[in-house]
C-alpha cells in the first residue's frame, strides 16, 4: 500500500477488495479445521472514511457495526460466519 505524506511524497495508493466468496471459503475451512476458535468475517462495507476521499455512504460508525457485533457477541453465536452490518452476509 502506498504512503502519502509531506515525508514520502505522493505515492500511489493500492487497493482492493478481497473476494467474498473466497474470504468465506477461507473462514468455514478454519471453523472446522479448529473448532475450539471462533472463525468469523466481518464486512464493513463502504465506509466514508479519509482512504476513499469520504465518499462511502455509510459512516464509519455504521461501518463498524459488524466488528463490534462479532466482538461482543455471545461465544455460543457461532462460527464460520460471514457478517456485514445487516447480519449474515449473502456471498
Amino acid at each position: 500500500m502506498g504512503h502519502r505524506s509531506p515525508q514520502h511524497g505522493s505515492a500511489a495508493v493500492r487497493h482492493g477488495r478481497v473476494d467474498p466468496s473466497g474470504l468465506c471459503s477461507v473462514t468455514t475451512q478454519y471453523a472446522k479445521a479448529l473448532p475450539d476458535v471462533r472463525f468469523n468475517a466481518a464486512d464493513p462495507g463502504y465506509t466514508a472514511t479519509d482512504f476513499n476521499n469520504h465518499s462511502g455512504p455509510q459512516t464509519i460508525t455504521e461501518g463498524t457495526d459488524a466488528i463490534v457485533q462479532l466482538a461482543t457477541e455471545d461465544p455460543s453465536a457461532g462460527t464460520g460466519r460471514f457478517i456485514d452490518r445487516h447480519g449474515r452476509a449473502a456471498w
